[in-house]
């Protein structure tokens, strides 16, 4: 990820090991000992630069990789980096003027803080109301080194390390029900993935359309994490003489299944600077409702019987500001293609009533639409029946 990586911390060693199989033995006082395929490697208590520098020479050999990349495995292992890339026609190699440098910071900053409160509850004109959770995590990101070529900033966002591994593999409770559970999505990864959503929705919903968005068009824009604050942050970027592009690359952190259909890139050029304010206005005074509009990533599989028309998902998402999950019964067809959004890790938008009984949890028994948050402008669910997936085909690779 980059060339003049420092070396990892004892810690984000130790993250990368677990991650790729190695297993750990009693530690010791001086460190502890990892196994994995009859390869032995030591690792200090402690960090020592030079102990450091042993063992990722160790695991670079042991795993037929060279020491940079092992180095770039391992510091960025936990992190969803963002790269944020502004150019122009003649190409910005080495330098950008003062200001320009100075306002593309602080509206990138005010974009990822716009969608780390927009991640937890959908609005479309957030005003003085961010989230202090959503906050928290701005605070935790850090910004690397600009890269030359371009004026390229990276963005990196802590992600927590999960638990377990998601292998995708169903669990039977007796011979005729299946019952799948997976990690949620930690909110770190929902921040940014919503920044990716919201430059996807802009792009697709307004540039490529290249005219103002209907009132519909607009609940799409606000239910995909867009707000007013986003398209006037991105506004003032483009707004620079000095850019005749801006573009979003994310590099998913590689513990946490990334969205596979996500577009890895989204650029929007300058001359859309003014019809993205024209939306930032229509967003300031659009009301939205969206209490009955939902994403999130899918937990949960579930289906009773072979004979059963219908199965059950669960949905990991934050409702009225708080985390949440919802079941949604799904027709037979839907419910076997929901196994592929779910291997792909994509996140689902979900439209309908959201009922709950006493002493149960919430449900959507009758959703209006169901399908993948990335796939824009669907009125209606649109599935194709598929082969149900093996347990062999839903494993995610680590």
């Amino acid at each position: 990820m980059t060339s003049e990586a420092a070396q990892p911390s004892i810690g984000e060693l130790r993250s990368y090991l677990r991650f790729n199989g190695w297993v750990e033995q009693a530690p010791g006082p001086a460190g502890s000992l990892w196994i994995r395929d009859g390869a032995r490697i030591g690792v200090p208590a402690a960090e020592d630069s030079d102990l450091v520098s042993g063992v990722v020479g160790r695991l670079a050999a042991a795993e037929r990789r060279t020491p940079k990349e092992v180095v770039a495995a391992a510091k960025y292992l936990l992190f969803d980096v963002t790269h944020l890339r502004a150019a122009n026609d003649s190409r910005i190699a080495d330098a950008i003027p003062l200001e320009t440098g100075v306002k593309i910071l602080a509206s990138a900053r005010a974009m990822l803080r716009a969608t780390a409160t927009t991640a937890r509850w959908e609005r479309a004109h957030i005003a003085t109301n961010y989230s202090k959770l959503g906050d928290d995590v701005v605070r935790q990101a850090l910004m690397g080194h600009t890269q030359r070529g371009s004026y390229v900033i990276p963005v990196l966002v802590p992600i927590p390390e999960p638990s377990e591994p998601d292998l995708h593999q169903p669990t039977l409770d007796h011979a005729h029900e299946e019952l799948h559970r997976a990690p949620s999505e930690p909110f770190e990864r929902r921040v940014v993935r919503t920044f990716a959503q919201s430059m996807q929705a802009v792009r697709e919903i307004v540039v490529d359309r290249a005219r103002t968005p209907t009132a519909n068009q607009v609940h799409e824009l606000v239910y995909r994490g867009v707000s007013r604050e986003f398209c006037t942050a991105l506004a003032r970027i483009l707004d620079q003489r000095a850019i005749g592009e801006f573009e979003a690359t994310v590099d998913w952190a590689p513990a946490v299944p990334a969205p596979e259909t996500m577009p890895r890139s989204i650029a929007i050029e300058a001359e859309a600077g003014d019809l993205v304010k024209l939306v930032a206005e229509r967003l300031r005074q659009q009301k939205v409702d969206p209490s009955r509009v939902f994403s999130g990533t899918i937990v949960q599989l579930r289906h009773e019987s072979h004979d059963d028309p219908f199965g059950e998902i669960a949905i990991a998402t934050v409702r009225q500001g708080h985390a949440a999950e919802i079941l949604i019964r799904l027709r037979m067809d839907q419910y076997l293609e929901a196994w592929n959004w779910h291997y792909q890790g994509r996140a689902v938008l979900v439209e309908g009533t959201v009922r709950r009984a006493p002493g149960k949890p919430l449900r959507v028994d009758n959703p209006t639409r169901c399908h993948p948050v990335d796939e824009m402008m669907l009125p209606q669910p649109i599935v194709t029946p598929r082969q149900k997936p093996t347990a062999k085909r839903r494993r995610v690779e680590g």
